[in-house]
């Protein structure tokens, strides 16, 4: 019994050791992410940053949820991650950003936001708000211009938009004045929920000479069928995004999600490092790609091929 008795002994020293010992030696920097939905635009995002924090000399420890475009989830989650001891929190996409701003602003977090096109949308003034991050915007004429230049004849172009994605509203609200200054129909199609895109595609499908999605997380989420609709009528689809290219999209003039990713991951290395998240300034992408599908329903000519990064 005595025998017993001290192994026992030893057994629960040894538990308590290891205990204390997995504690202390835990020393991994947590990075929190939220991101508005899946697809493969801001996963790619999630993965650069991912990736780069991986190769850094320091312990990071990154886990990731999605809101799925729900603002109130996503406040939940950031709550949580708050609660959590998060060093810092990023959010991918305008929705979790808007939700996390306010844990910023309170001072319970360290928000760094990425592709999120109009960081006015989290808040006119970022000044002091423990908030930064990296915007996906790129100019709209030169997109534009690359589309007719591929459609010489392009005069409608339809977009598909969730109206109650800041961003994606903001984006129309650009592309008016520039549509009608390059002689472009803009024809719009707002939806509120992923459903209402296989008709509102159907309608622009039968009158439009192409359709462009520019960094709408909802219709990215719901592409495979809104490039399957346009197809059938031989209307191509335009995206900002490079990554939906592969998903059939006939071209994409815009930064490299991955490489949106990796800017991200050196911004939250920089403020995990202990640089003053209010000193640091929202960066915009810091280069943008040509990618080309050639099995589309156009042809591309040799002199914008020469020009692209990527050809499907």
């Amino acid at each position: 019994m005595k025998k017993i008795t001290v192994l026992a002994t030893v057994a629960l020293s040894c538990l308590v050791f290891y205990s204390f010992f997995s504690q202390k030696s835990d020393d991994s920097i947590k990075i929190m992410v939220c991101k508005a939905v899946e697809h493969e635009a801001l996963n790619s995002v999630a993965r650069g940053m991912e990736d780069y924090l991986m190769k850094q000399n320091r312990k990071y420890a990154v886990s990731v949820e999605t809101c799925q475009g729900n603002m109130a989830l996503a406040s939940q989650i950031v709550s949580k991650f708050a609660n959590s001891g998060a060093k810092v929190v990023v959010t991918i996409g305008t929705t979790p950003s808007q939700s996390a701003f306010k844990f910023a602003k309170e001072g319970k977090i360290k928000l760094v936001f990425s592709s999120v096109t109009n960081p006015n949308d989290i808040s006119p003034s970022l000044a002091g708000t423990n908030t930064t991050g990296v915007s996906n915007f790129v100019a709209l004429e030169p997109q534009l211009a690359l589309f007719q230049e591929i459609q010489p004849g392009l005069k409608n172009l339809g977009v598909v938009y969730n109206t109650g994605e800041a961003n994606s509203v903001s984006i129309v609200e650009k592309l008016k004045p520039v549509c009608e200054k390059m002689e472009i129909n803009l024809i719009e199609q707002g939806i509120s929920k992923i459903s209402e895109i296989p008709q509102a595609t159907e309608k622009l499908a039968q009158i439009v000479d192409a359709v462009f999605i520019s960094n709408d997380n909802m219709a990215l989420s719901a592409m495979p069928v809104i490039v399957s609709i346009c197809g059938k009528k031989n209307v191509p689809v335009y995206v900002s995004d490079t990554d939906q290219i592969e998903n059939g999209c006939t071209a994409a003039l815009g930064p490299n999600q991955y490489e949106i990713g990796v800017q991200t991951g050196k911004m939250v290395h920089r403020i995990a490092c202990g640089e003053d998240i209010n000193k640091v300034r929202v960066e915009y992408p810091e280069k943008s790609e040509l990618w080309l599908n050639l099995k589309g329903p156009v042809q591309i000519s040799d002199a914008v091929q020469r020009r692209a990064k990527k050809i499907f």
